[in-house]
């Protein structure tokens, strides 16, 4: 088995790969995983142990560690599954008590969880000011940010109901967000940094709710708890109106695939954005903002 340290700082463990196949934590949890394997490898027969990653990293919120009546050792998480001789247990134990000192990027500067209130969970700031988003606002600004990087005048303004904010960019160096009575600007150097930290955002939050449904075995209803809210809320939005039944069905089959167990957590993120923009770009605006509305709340965990 080897050990890996990712781009990203997370570590992965796996055999036989080399890319994201494999099973990822956080590079502080590798001591609580280290000690996971040694017990794992201490007892002879008939054990089994779960741990809950504390990170947001792989596709999974899980590792399981388990040794058969018969001796034989299985590693699984994020999809993947290896089994193990007790050297191999031990020896990857022992590689993950002993890294090597690394740099791990920092979170962004510019964006930051903060506790959810009226769907508000993601706050921008710069210069002293800030603007407070909620999540499906947080994507669409994602997306026009990331736009007007490709562009050399760019100017935009997301209207969601009576809210209102503005993306721009005014000149090759200078970017600029308001929102209400707040205005915060951004050099060519902090933008694309901006754009990083919207994204880890959008991802920290959606782990958030992902990690609250746990790990035992009612989970996976409270996944299906919330896919049957957003299709019945989505349903009223639309009304008696027939020709979006086919709409319903869509974001509640997005909604699986941004929130269901085993799927990876970057794309987790991904597909919230893509199911936003959906919404955002291709449906009547009448419906904007009772759906944002919907995303703001049900994506969002209150724990």
């Amino acid at each position: 088995m080897y050990v890996k340290i990712r781009q990203d700082g997370s570590l992965g463990i796996g055999r036989g790969t080399e890319g994201d196949a494999e099973i990822t934590m956080g590079f502080g949890e590798a001591h609580m995983v280290a000690a996971a394997l040694e017990k794992l490898a201490q007892t002879a027969r008939n054990h089994k142990q779960t741990y809950l990653k504390t990170t947001n990293v792989g596709g999974g919120n899980k590792i399981d560690f388990e040794r058969a009546d018969d001796g034989t050792i299985t590693i699984s998480g994020d999809r993947q599954s290896y089994i193990c001789t007790e050297q191999e247990v031990r020896e990857l134990a022992d590689r993950l008590r002993h890294l090597p000192p690394v740099e791990v990027a920092p979170p962004s500067d510019y964006v930051k969880k903060i506790t959810p209130s009226n769907g508000l969970c993601l706050i921008v700031t710069n210069g002293g000011n800030s603007i407070k988003l909620r999540l499906p606002e947080a994507a669409v600004m994602k997306t026009a940010i990331r736009s007007s990087i490709d562009s050399r005048y760019y100017d935009e303004t997301i209207m969601i109901g009576q809210r209102r904010l503005v993306v721009s960019r005014t000149s090759d160096l200078k970017w600029q967000l308001r929102g209400g009575e707040s205005t915060i600007n951004f050099t060519a150097f902090e933008i694309e940094a901006l754009v990083a930290g919207l994204h880890n955002g959008i991802l920290d939050v959606l782990m958030d709710l992902v990690k609250s449904f746990g790990a035992d075995d009612i989970s996976d209803i409270r996944v299906k708890s919330v896919l049957q809210r957003i299709e019945q809320e989505t349903d009223k939005v639309f009304g008696d109106d027939k020709n979006w039944r086919g709409v319903v069905k869509d974001l509640t089959k997005r909604t699986k695939s941004i929130i269901g167990i085993g799927e990876f957590a970057d794309e987790r993120a991904e597909r919230f954005i893509a199911m936003c923009n959906y919404v955002y770009g291709k449906l009547d605006t009448a419906f904007i903002e009772p759906l944002f509305d919907l995303f703001a709340n049900a994506f969002v965990s209150e724990g």
